[in-house]
């Protein structure tokens, strides 16, 4: 379906068609698909959208986004696929306006919240911070201060004084493990 230009008078483009112009250069067409649409060179339509296209300013590549924020490249990519941000892609490159730039920190932060507190996350650490990891949880006593230590023996000492019986069977399976793991090394 090939559309023809609208012209105004003293022989401009309507505004309705610089409208749809825009609206379909922001979805990601090329000038080139523009132009066989509408029945223009490209250079005609890149004339047109410079000179009608102020609000998004200068356009900067995805590399230099991140370079610029001082966020690693891999993050813009999970917002774009995620389809938080919707940079333009023109000539094999995704391009930011300078809003979308100035919204990326504060996007990049409430993904990057744990899950469980909603404190900021730093890299390496994918759903939990460092606090509420479940591997940090589960090995917790390596990571304790020598207070926290004797803090944390005094209690176990105490319940092993409470619960004889269980202290002992959990004892007796560990007793049991160990020897099944040295037979199975020394074959």
């Amino acid at each position: 379906m090939k559309r023809t230009f609208q012209y105004g008078v003293n022989n401009r483009v309507s505004p309705a068609t610089i409208e749809l112009l825009l609206r379909e250069r922001n979805k990601g067409k090329t000038l080139r698909q523009l132009g066989q649409r509408f029945g223009k060179s490209h250079e005609r339509i890149r004339q047109l959208l410079a000179k009608h296209d102020r609000s998004q300013g200068t356009l900067l590549a995805e590399s230099t986004v991140a370079a610029k924020l001082g966020y690693p490249l891999e993050w813009l990519i999970k917002l774009r696929k995620d389809g938080i941000v919707n940079p333009m892609r023109q000539g094999g490159l995704w391009l930011y306006s300078e809003e979308q730039v100035s919204q990326i920190p504060s996007l990049i932060a409430e993904e990057r919240k744990c899950q469980q507190c909603g404190k900021p996350r730093p890299p390496g650490f994918h759903k939990f911070c460092p606090e509420c990891c479940q591997y940090r949880k589960k090995h917790y006593y390596e990571r304790l201060s020598p207070e926290e230590k004797a803090e944390h023996n005094k209690k176990a000492i105490a319940w092993r004084k409470a619960n004889p019986e269980r202290w002992n069977e959990i004892q007796s399976r560990e007793y049991r493990k160990r020897r099944a793991s040295h037979r199975g090394n020394s074959q």
